[in-house]
């Protein structure tokens, strides 16, 4: 199971372009195959905006842990940071000559569009489990609607674009009230 975790991430880590957010896509797809649950990959994301670091590192992490502890842990954060111990130095050498490549400059423009797709059909994916109970958006006629969620997705997207809440206090908050609606 380690050997298939450090295969992952080696491929999240070269693969991953956009950020961190933009590798949630191939994260998610790679986490799965390992067996991570959907309820845990949402955990993972709001996790992740409460420890600082990048999202791979903080995801290679908390799976790793998951799957064997400590040491598989640490073995696949070093992993996933294998790609930008090779990529950096390269660009840096060949920074001027990537610039001035129009090639290079309108992948890298395209990629942009990409990424942000990539962040939208992961949250839709987690909506549609978290909310519905479902995997896909052809299952909607079997969604169940957790309505604590919902309301909870509701008054999070209210206090972030009207009053601009600071987004570690709009997790807090969530999460606190999805324990007390659960609770209940």
């Amino acid at each position: 199971m380690i050997w298939q975790m450090i295969w992952a991430y080696l491929k999240i880590g070269f693969l991953g372009f956009g950020g961190g957010y933009a590798m949630l896509s191939l994260i998610y797809a790679e986490s799965t195959k390992l067996g991570l649950t959907p309820a845990q990959f949402a955990d993972l994301n709001a996790l992740d905006g409460l420890i600082p670091g990048p999202v791979a590192i903080n995801s290679a992490t908390y799976i790793g842990q998951l799957a064997g502890g400590f040491w598989v842990a640490l073995a696949v954060t070093l992993t996933v940071c294998i790609p930008s111990l090779v990529f950096v130095p390269l660009y840096m050498r060949n920074e001027q000559r990537i610039q001035d490549n129009w090639v290079l400059s309108a992948l890298l423009k395209g990629i942009k569009p990409a990424s942000a797709g990539l962040i939208v059909a992961v949250a839709v994916q987690l909506a549609l489990t978290t909310i519905g109970g479902i995997d896909s958006v052809f299952a909607l006629a079997r969604a169940h609607v957790d309505w604590v969620s919902l309301g909870v997705l509701g008054a999070v997207m209210v206090l972030d674009l009207k009053w601009q809440v600071n987004p570690v206090v709009l997790i807090a908050l969530a999460g606190v009230v999805g324990a007390i609606g659960y609770w209940l």
